[in-house]
């Protein structure tokens, strides 16, 4: 019997430590995001890509390859302002189906990277975009830890395109 007591004491004891434990899910976001990081690539929290002001909830996961800090602005119109949103009912339909463009549509030397990309980003990417900060994706991470080379190497082979 004292050992049995021994026992019930020993786990309320060690029981909130094991709250602390990662689940296999946070572990893998957590390896995910180290990662993305070790491939210069910034990680943030984010509202839908397609939210208006004021609308939204910080659900998505924007990852974020910088433009290069010797490469300039390309020369070409409509090539690094550009957003495409998969599932939304806003915006103008693309050559892909369930995309939309929010915004304006791309130069057309972009088509066809940006088709080749939509094809090997993983299924749960919901955005890419081209911005000001650099070429980027919107996603809830569930994926595997070797998608993030797929999408660094998808990113960078886009961010490349876009600033020859």
């Amino acid at each position: 019997m004292t050992y049995l007591l021994i026992a019930f004491v020993l786990a309320i004891i060690l029981s909130p430590l094991m709250w602390f434990r990662q689940s296999p899910r946070q572990k893998l976001i957590t390896d995910m995001r180290k990662e993305a990081a070790a491939k210069s690539i910034r990680v943030k929290l984010s509202k839908p890509a397609d939210a208006r002001e004021g609308e939204g909830r910080l659900e998505y996961v924007t990852y974020t390859l910088p433009w290069l800090p010797d490469s300039s602005a390309s020369m070409e119109p409509r090539m690094e302002k550009w957003l495409l949103v998969k599932g939304t009912r806003r915006g103008d339909p693309s050559t892909w189906a369930g995309w939309q463009w929010l915004g304006r549509e791309v130069n057309d030397a972009l088509i066809t990277p940006i088709g080749y990309a939509l094809e090997k980003l993983p299924e749960n990417v919901s955005a890419l975009e081209a911005c000001s900060e650099g070429v980027r994706i919107y996603w809830q991470e569930r994926a595997q830890l070797h998608d993030v080379q797929v999408i660094f190497d998808h990113l960078d082979r886009l961010r490349e395109t876009i600033r020859k």
